[in-house]
Formats: C-alpha cells, structure tokens, sequence
C-alpha cells in the first residue's frame, strides 16, 4: 500500500487498534487447548496445550503495536503541518467585555 490521505490513516488506525485488541485476545486467553481428564476416584487432570507458536504470536502483537505508532506519530505531524481551510481564526469572536 502507497502513500495514504488522513482519513484513510484514521481507518487503518482504527483497524490495525482492533486487530491488536484480537492479538492480545488470543495471546493471553485463546492460544491453548485444554483437555481435561476424569478418573474414577473424582481426579481431575486439566492439560494445556499451545496451538500457536508463542514467540511468532508475540512478534506479531509486537509488530502491530509498532505500526500503531508509526502512524500515529505520521498522523499527528502531518495533522501540525495542515491549515485548515476556509476559516480564520479572530479573538474578537470571544466577545471582550469591559
């Protein structure tokens, strides 16, 4: 993907935030399978075991939560730079009183 306007910046924060709140999901709670096993005598085994790889889970979360910032970073500069257009600020609109 090339070069982006604001408002498409603003999407893609939008939905690279929820991908990560997934990531995050997965990661703490969803990454295991868990068995359990019942004996006779009421025993109970709970065995749990991962169905991703940790570490390139983790790299993953890692890697959105740097794009995230990248490009909030790239959206707050690039906001600094902007003039917004059709309006011009005045003090007088503040009503002086004297």
């Amino acid at each position: 993907m090339g070069q982006i306007t604001i408002n498409e910046g603003l999407a893609w924060l939008k939905t690279l935030k929820k991908r990560h709140e997934e990531l995050l999901a997965l990661r703490n709670d969803n990454a295991h399978r868990e068995r359990r096993f019942y004996g006779a005598s009421a025993d109970k085994e709970i065995v749990k075991e991962p169905v991703y790889d940790v570490k390139v889970l983790d790299r993953l979360v890692g890697r959105v939560a740097r794009e995230i910032r990248l490009l909030d970073q790239a959206l707050k500069a690039t906001n600094a730079k902007t003039v917004v257009e059709g309006y011009d600020q005045g003090d007088a609109v503040l009503g002086e009183l004297s």
